[in-house]
């Protein structure tokens, strides 16, 4: 009964057999038994053999091991070698191709390719290009494929995304080797990143599918090669050998055994060529079991033997007549034992074969669901949480306490929890829980909202399943969060703008990216043009017709540029007409909408009437002109009133250049008079004082016409000289500014400018009065030499002409202002505030120049820049 086949034994049940049947005994005694039977009968034999072999094998035996332990070594490093060989290439080649994509355009990955594949067939590698941050693979699909088939032991292309996001996941500079352990073979790749226009690209590179068989082989024989080892290598399964002489060469292995000579080299041959599971028969040797690898040292110990053999023959033969008489009387005592041991044993192994055989599945099934399970964590970024039914404890992982904000002491048990839920939710909840509780369903799913440590919600996607125990009662329940706040809250921001636009003015509007761009979502609105939803929704009408027939074209320009220059968005205002035949300006703004694979697949906006503006522009744009005519006229009058105020001046500067020539005349009138019948005075004489008086006149005469110049308004550009326009200035005001004492100092390089030479001098006048006026003021309060500088100059394509004076700073509160109209800080009967006004006019508008003023050290400085 105790040996029962149709019993089910328990790990309990094996160890009682081990107790109650003492087989380790029976197995000791027997071997007991031999051993100090033999050991009696062979000490003394061994003992004077061993003296004999001791010396003989003992170093022969330690050097062999020695060398094939040092050549496993040599082979190890050999394929440290290759592999990083191929590693320096992959990363030379990662970084040539990164340099290379760097310097051209990504815009059009497409004209790259050839590249990309001349550096495949040149290195016999395989490259890949995807970006980061839609996942899209530019190159080199196929490595992916084979990526994603090895992580995830599927065919099915859902997987590609989480492949990419796991690679681009390892960081820069990522090296990896992926093994695939079906087909033993292993393949290197090397990633790394780079930043182009905002988006971020990852380029690999990965070696192409080497058998790590054939690299340990090549290992294997490029170190015999290259170290000279008495060392000869067998391939089990191809049945060749090499360097099996010693001569560095191939062999078949039915070759060299149809001349078999008696040595260890040859029964290593003979037995594994036969049989290609690994024996530890032979010494000095080692088996690549995954391969069927065998190397092994050169064994000839026949020259050894033939030392030691006779000796060694009688000693054997007289202890080995006594041995077999005791082995004899030993062998016949424990057969019976031995036949039982036997029996026993076998029913132990089945019994244990039979667990072993379901604990190693159960194994390979967990780790096999281990790693799935990881990489789908990895990839859902859930909080995940464990519910114990028996305790109604709860265990959280340390993702769900930082997506609500709590710490692991804050929520223990299923009540906390339950307790965090919204107050419209819990219903929803404790129903799924009542189906579950009742076994009616093991599963759960659900939408709610929880309470988070800051004391607001967050909306969750929870997902769970529940475990039962032996006795069919609930053990415990597994489940996952996922935050869907973001994308709740979304949705609910766009369902209100629709109920917002639904039946207002703004036409919200979804269409598909085809030639008539028919509509895929249009919102109720559209009634204010006199169309309704069903109108577009039984395709009798499409976006395109509701544009006027002369702006079709102008929309379509649009939608093709921002197609082509990939805008995400872009404006356009157009006409349309409504159901009335009645023509309505709009604005439209349209957002273009890419499908996973980057292609714009929607245009999503809105439509906005603008037809009242455009009315209020058309009414705007006839106000400003008639404003700007009102301006220009006004400017005309401020011009005169300037050009009167300058000549007030100017007839002063004539008065002071006439006095002295009208006061010559005057003497010369009189000298006639009064010499006419003074009869000394000679004809020569006469005409002497005639011509000085003449000359006098001619000076006055040319006088009036340099003022009459002065102040005849330039109609056309001219090309003018600034050096002689400034110096005639100068010569008509020296003067007046010589009898008040003020100085001018002008230094100017010879440039040739084009402008109105006229409307330049009078800006350059209003400035010079300014400081005329600045200077005199402050002599009034103190003796100082007064100073005017005019600094000409050139600079690149600009002139630059720097007016300063030191009569005091212009205050900072009206430095500002001094270019305003009417704007004046003299005395009303001084001034009329327009002259630095129309300076300004001058040069910005006539001159297209700039003017600028700054105070400097006891005065001011004004900066006309002109283009040259």
């Amino acid at each position: 009964m105790l040996f029962k086949s149709n019993k089910k034994y328990t790990l309990s049940d094996i160890q009682k057999l081990f107790s109650q049947i003492p087989v380790i005994f029976i197995l000791l005694l027997a071997i007991l038994s031999l051993c100090i039977s033999y050991f009696l009968l062979e000490t003394k034999k061994n003992t004077k053999i061993d003296l004999l072999k001791q010396k003989a094998f003992l170093n022969y035996e330690f050097k062999k091991k020695q060398e094939l332990n040092e050549f496993r070594i040599k082979v190890k490093e050999q394929l440290k070698e290759i592999f990083l060989h191929e590693e320096i290439l992959l990363k030379k080649v990662t970084y040539k191709t990164i340099g290379y994509l760097e310097s051209n355009s990504l815009s059009k990955f497409e004209l790259l390719t050839d590249y990309l594949k001349k550096i495949e067939k040149n290195n016999n590698i395989e490259l890949v290009v995807f970006t980061k941050n839609n996942l899209n693979i530019l190159y080199g699909k196929e490595s992916i494929y084979y990526l994603k088939k090895l992580i995830f032991n599927t065919n099915k292309t859902i997987h590609e995304d989480v492949t990419l996001k796991y690679i681009y996941s390892q960081g820069q500079n990522n090296l990896q080797y992926w093994k695939d352990d079906l087909k033993k073979t292993v393949r290197l790749s090397f990633f790394d990143k780079i930043n182009i226009n905002g988006y971020e690209y990852y380029i690999g590179s990965l070696s192409t599918i080497n058998s790590i068989k054939e690299i340990t082989k090549e290992a294997l024989i490029n170190t015999i090669q290259k170290e000279n080892y008495n060392i000869w290598f067998y391939d089990v399964i191809m049945q060749d050998t090499y360097n099996f002489h010693g001569k560095k060469r191939f062999h078949k292995s039915n070759v060299l055994l149809k001349n078999k000579k008696n040595n260890i080299s040859y029964n290593i041959l003979e037995y594994y060529f036969i049989d290609n599971e690994y024996s530890n028969l032979f010494n000095n040797t080692f088996f690549y079991d995954k391969y069927n690898f065998l190397i092994a040292s050169f064994y000839n110990t026949n020259e050894i033997t033939k030392e030691i053999k006779d000796k060694i023959g009688k000693i054997t033969k007289e202890y080995n007549n006594l041995f077999f008489q005791i082995f004899t009387l030993i062998i016949a005592t424990t057969l019976f034992l031995v036949l039982f041991t036997y029996i026993f044993s076998n029913f132990i192994n089945n019994i244990f074969k039979e667990y072993n055989d379901k604990l190693e599945n159960k194994t390979l099934s967990l780790e096999h669901w281990k790693k799935r399970f990881e990489l789908a964590i990895i990839a859902s970024n859930d909080g995940l949480w464990d519910i114990d039914f028996k305790t109604k404890k709860i265990y959280f992982s340390d993702k769900w306490f930082d997506m609500f904000g709590y710490k692991k002491d804050e929520v223990q048990t299923f009540s906390d929890w339950f307790s965090l839920i919204h107050n419209e939710d819990k219903k929803n909840v404790e129903k799924l829980f009542d189906k579950i509780f009742a076994k009616v369903d093991d599963t759960f799913i659900c939408e709610y909202r929880l309470q988070t440590k800051n004391e607001g919600f967050k909306w969750v996607l929870a997902r769970g399943k529940a475990f039962t125990n032996n006795t069919d009662e609930l053990d415990r329940m597994l489940m996952m969060s996922m935050d869907i706040d973001k994308n709740k809250r979304m949705k609910k921001e766009l369902l209100d703008v629709e109920y917002l636009v639904e039946d207002g003015k703004i036409v919200i509007f979804k269409l598909n990216n085809d030639k008539d761009l028919t509509v895929k979502y249009i919102s109720n609105s559209i009634k204010t043009f006199g169309y309704t939803k069903k109108d577009f929704e039984s395709e009798s009408m499409n976006f395109m017709n509701l544009i006027h027939e002369d702006d079709k074209n102008k929309m379509q320009v649009a939608i093709n540029a921002a197609l082509k220059n990939d805008l995400p968005n872009f404006t356009v205002e157009c006409r349309i007409r409504n159901l009335a035949n009645e023509i309505r300006w709009i604005s439209s703004r349209v957002i273009l909408i890419k499908n996973h694979s980057g292609e714009i697949s929607y245009f999503y906006g809105y439509i906005n009437d603008i037809t009242k503006i455009k009315l209020s522009e058309e009414e705007l744009k006839l106000k400003v002109e008639d404003e700007v005519k009102k301006n220009r006229d006004k400017d005309r009058l401020l011009i005169q009133q300037s050009k009167l105020a300058a000549m007030g001046e100017m007839l002063g500067n004539i008065a002071h250049q006439w006095r002295q020539p009208l006061n010559n005349v005057s003497l010369i009138i009189q000298f006639l008079r009064d010499n006419y019948h003074n009869e000394s005075i000679t004809k020569p004489q006469l005409e002497k004082f005639i011509n000085k008086a003449n000359k006098h006149i001619e000076y006055m005469s040319e006088t009036i016409d340099d003022f009459k110049n002065f102040y005849k308004p330039s109609k056309t550009q001219t090309n003018f000289s600034i050096k002689e326009s400034i110096n005639t200035l100068l010569y008509m005001i020296k003067n007046q500014y010589s009898n008040d004492n003020i100085k001018i100092e002008f230094d100017c390089e010879d440039i040739i400018i084009t402008g109105y030479e006229n409307e330049l001098k009078q800006a350059l006048l209003n400035i010079l009065n300014n400081a005329k006026d600045a200077l005199l003021l402050k002599k009034e309060q103190k003796e100082f030499e007064a100073v005017i500088t005019i600094f000409v100059k050139k600079v690149q394509n600009s002139l630059i002409i720097e007016i300063s004076n030191n009569g005091d700073n212009i205050k900072d509160e009206i430095i500002d202002k001094i270019f305003e109209p009417y704007f004046t800080t003299k005395f009303e009967h001084q001034g009329t505030g327009i002259g630095l006004y129309m300076t300004k006019s001058i040069i910005q508008t006539n001159m297209k120049g700039k003017i600028e003023v700054e105070n400097i050290k006891d005065g001011v400085k004004f900066i006309i820049t002109l283009n040259i």
